[in-house]
């Protein structure tokens, strides 16, 4: 159980973030706003508004060369910005050019290919994947349709961990050689929850991020621990 005490606020006054992103390139976290704000906060909690679209961020990536990539639900597309020019602009739109439904969570593979979650809320729930370096968008499954949400690509860069919220469960879904999806798989349950982001640990543990009852929930080989709301534990099985 992880003591709420344990946790400081890093920076105030932001615009609804919703994402946040790491970027080593200059030790920045950088997050999104609800008014389409590209925020970067130093870890000594100063805050910058480096660029705007003017739509609705949600989640956040980086690259290795720092630039920043949204999913900007107000648009309808993923947004990027250079730290080289300042500028924001569209890197990828959905399929076959469409607005992408509630675009809501990007994570890299390890060559360059982008996956999108598109939650859904105008009944349009998908993953789709743009090519590296802003090509074509694809419709890569809709295998996962009750709200994909928070997603990450496994350091071995084979499957796709996505946080599907109105199942209330997380999922795997292979990247096949070939780059296509697989099918997906149950991970872990996760019953009365709503639950939203995950991110991975060096330990291979998978942090998920509830936003009811709020709280963080660690799922490792031992099962679900520490979910810190009101100070209660809950335990739930992993599913095989």
């Amino acid at each position: 159980m992880i003591s709420l005490e344990r946790f400081d606020e890093l920076a105030g006054g932001l615009n609804h973030p919703e994402g946040v992103a790491w970027n080593p390139v200059d030790g920045r976290v950088y997050a999104g706003g609800e008014g389409g704000e590209i925020y970067a906060v130093t870890l000594d909690g100063d805050v910058t508004q480096v660029g705007s679209s003017g739509g609705s961020m949600l989640g956040v990536a980086v690259d290795g060369r720092g630039r920043v990539y949204a999913c900007d639900a107000g648009q309808g597309e993923i947004a990027r910005w250079d730290p080289m020019t300042g500028e924001v602009v569209t890197y990828a739109r959905g399929v076959g050019g469409d607005d992408m439904d509630c675009p809501n969570v990007a994570a890299f593979g390890p060559d360059g290919s982008l996956y999108v979650t598109c939650s859904g809320e105008d009944d349009r729930p998908e993953i789709v994947r743009v090519a590296p370096g802003g090509g074509e968008t694809e419709r890569w499954t809709t295998a996962v349709p009750r709200y994909p949400n928070g997603a990450l690509v496994t350091p071995d860069g084979d499957a796709l961990i996505v946080v599907e919220a109105r199942a209330q469960r997380l999922v795997r879904v292979p990247i096949e050689a070939d780059g296509s999806a697989g099918e997906p798989s149950t991970v872990a349950e996760l019953p009365d929850t709503d639950p939203d982001g995950v991110a991975l640990a060096a330990d291979g543990s998978l942090w998920v991020t509830l936003y009811r009852p709020d709280g963080l929930v660690r799922i490792d080989p031992a099962g679900i621990v520490d979910l810190g709301v009101a100070g209660t534990p809950l335990h739930l099985p992993l599913v095989d």
